[in-house]
């Protein structure tokens, strides 16, 4: 009978400690995660380019330069950037450079912690027009980039 008490007993505990424990708190998906253009790049100075009007006037002259793009993917644990630029030197597209980062919100500054490698890279980060252009400031460089989110239209059926 006294172990019929203890097995029972047991079973409580361990059924009221796993009810206890509570679900990890799921928090809301980051207004970073998306598909992004660049939109403008400025550096420190203040000076800002604004990508689609260098692009088009680089097309302009040599049209194989349309396949020039600079964007950013962001999910849950990974920021991508993926940028093609020209080759001075052939008139034509380099292949794409892409950068995969980590990242993270500080807790205690609320910057946005990009790392690759040993390069850790804080960034203000906010976002405007229904959180649909996102604004990175440089927290070492001054550097600001600006993106639009990229948005897929449902075509009506």
């Amino acid at each position: 009978m006294k172990n019929i008490t203890v097995k029972i007993t047991l079973l409580f505990f361990t059924l009221f400690l796993l009810a206890s424990c509570s679900e990890e708190e799921v928090l809301p998906p980051d207004n970073l995660i998306g598909d992004w253009n660049v939109y403008s790049i400025a550096d420190s100075s203040g000076s800002s380019v604004i990508w689609e009007e260098l692009k088009a006037s680089l097309v302009e002259f040599i049209p194989t330069y349309s396949c020039m793009e600079f964007t950013a993917s962001a999910t849950d644990r990974i920021v991508t950037t993926r940028y093609v630029i020209i080759d001075e030197n052939t008139s034509v597209c380099k292949n794409p450079v892409v950068f995969a980062y980590t990242w993270e919100i500080d807790d205690e500054t609320g910057y946005y912690k990009f790392v690759l490698g040993n390069n850790v890279i804080e960034y203000l980060v906010t976002f405007s027009n229904s959180n649909n252009r996102m604004t990175w400031v440089d927290q070492t460089s001054g550097g600001v980039t600006v993106w639009d989110r990229v948005v897929t239209s449902v075509a009506a059926e």
